[in-house]
């Protein structure tokens, strides 16, 4: 079990109240001051004193502004890209369409890179007909030269201007999401029955990137990794039939202090006893099997004691937990790493009625890609559900950050990530144009009226 977790437990409080209040004993308070604080009879209430959340006070959603966003008040928005524009002025560089998963990482000079990944899809996903169908396999479509995805950065300067723009990969397909790394790189996968993940550099010094076929051919979505236990976690998200992945490594590979070389790395699949269901009422225990990894796409050698989890998508490792989002039941769930448990934290189910700054606003659904502070607090992004980025909070209650314009409808809004120094929050609406109008995406910065606690890698370390 995780020593906090335990700790909270000894202490007399639920390890769901603990999980639901995100780990504010990890991050701004102590432990000691988190117990502290929840010695009275409602833990989740008093908490809000020593670790209490910013994004708890933030008022109900205004009127959309001038780029057609709605905020609460203090927060304001600028576009900083649209897809087939230059963001740079004078540049030859267009920003790509399909913008989706996303990240973040700090630069030496005081600035910041905001890279974004290309969900664009060809013929190794049947198009937008039918991307359960492959018209033609990942490698003919790249003997023909008509890979579309990768992904692109931005460069911020240290005052905020946006300085230059540039592609960080290219000749790879439907890049749906990643993460950025704690050793200064880029990971990212495709979403396709029989897609790789990728390594690159945020730099720009090579975008072919190095192909890390270790983490098998599948559906890929987000990447979180956990530098202590030497494992690298991964989504999947195609059919359906989904499963939660990781891949583990040895010190040989992985040295205390350094990075992995990526030569040898187990691929495992996460096996729940009892399945779903007893997630959903946890903790239930985990197991991880390893998987077959022999070159074919997953989908042809799953194990069937693996546990199906529909439509994976954002996942994050924070001081011992790995969080994660399965979009076909709305649910995001805790796996307790030094436990080997699961449980779900979120569900529709679980949410009162309405928000506590608008009685009006709909529940959280259509869970898609999250990110989180230092201090765990939690920013889910919806794909369908109400074009919004929430905020999950301590006592489960989930408050509207942003809601993004979507006047033609069938667009989400993806690549949620902070700057490094937390004042500034990224995201796209990946099939909109300027003001919700049609179109092949765009990407907004959000300041905020304070700053949330972050980590960012540094660029290329």
């Amino acid at each position: 079990m995780n020593p906090l977790l335990a700790q909270a437990i000894r202490s007399g409080h639920s390890r769901r109240d603990f999980l639901r209040n995100l780990l504010f004993a990890a991050g701004s308070v102590s432990t000691a001051s988190w117990l502290s604080a929840c010695g009275s009879s409602s833990p989740l209430n008093s908490v809000a004193a020593p670790g209490r959340s910013r994004f708890a006070d933030i008022g109900p959603l205004q009127a959309p502004d001038a780029n057609g966003i709605q905020l609460p008040a203090g927060f304001t928005s600028r576009v900083v890209a649209v897809a087939g524009e230059a963001p740079v002025p004078g540049s030859s560089f267009v920003w790509h369409r399909d913008p989706d998963g996303a990240g973040s990482f700090a630069l030496a000079d005081g600035g910041w890179l905001y890279v974004s990944n290309a969900e664009v899809r060809d013929a190794t996903s049947g198009g937008l007909i039918d991307p359960l169908q492959p018209i033609l396999s990942r490698e003919t479509v790249a003997a023909l030269g008509l890979l579309r995805g990768g992904a692109s950065a931005l460069r911020f300067a240290a005052d905020g201007t946006l300085v230059d723009a540039y592609t960080i990969l290219h000749d790879t397909t439907t890049n749906c999401s990643g993460t950025a790394t704690p050793w200064g790189t880029w990971i990212c996968g495709e979403e396709i029955a029989d897609g790789y993940m990728f390594e690159c550099d945020p730099l720009g010094t090579n975008p072919d990137g190095r192909r890390l076929d270790l983490f098998g051919r599948f559906g890929h979505e987000q990447v979180a990794i956990d530098v202590a236990g030497r494992a690298i976690y991964h989504t999947e998200d195609f059919g359906g039939d989904d499963r939660f992945y990781r891949n583990v490594f040895t010190e040989t590979d992985w040295p205390a202090g350094g990075r992995p070389a990526f030569n040898d790395g187990v691929l495992q699949a996460l096996v729940v006893e009892g399945g779903v269901e007893a997630a959903r009422n946890g903790p239930a225990p985990i197991r991880w099997v390893d998987v077959v990894n022999d070159g074919r796409p997953q989908r042809q050698v799953y194990l069937p004691e693996t546990t199906i989890f529909s439509g994976n998508e954002g996942v994050w490792f924070l001081k011992g937990f790995v969080f994660f989002s399965s979009k076909g039941d709305n649910n995001i769930w805790a796996i307790d790493t030094i436990g080997n448990t699961i449980e779900s934290i979120y569900s529709p189910e679980s949410q009162p009625i309405g928000s506590p700054v608008d009685p009006n606003e709909p529940p959280l659904q259509g869970v898609d890609n999250l990110c989180m502070t230092d201090d765990g607090e939690m920013i889910v992004v919806e794909d369908g559900g109400d074009m919004r980025a929430m905020v999950l909070l301590p006592d489960r209650t989930v408050v509207p950050l942003l809601r993004l314009p979507d006047e033609t409808g069938g667009s989400e809004v993806t690549g949620p990530a902070f700057s490094p120094d937390g004042r500034r929050f990224y995201c796209s609406a990946q099939r909109n144009g300027r003001n919700g109008a049609s179109g092949n995406g765009i990407t907004f910065e959000i300041t905020m009226p304070f700053a949330v606690r972050v980590t960012r890698p540094l660029a290329g370390a």
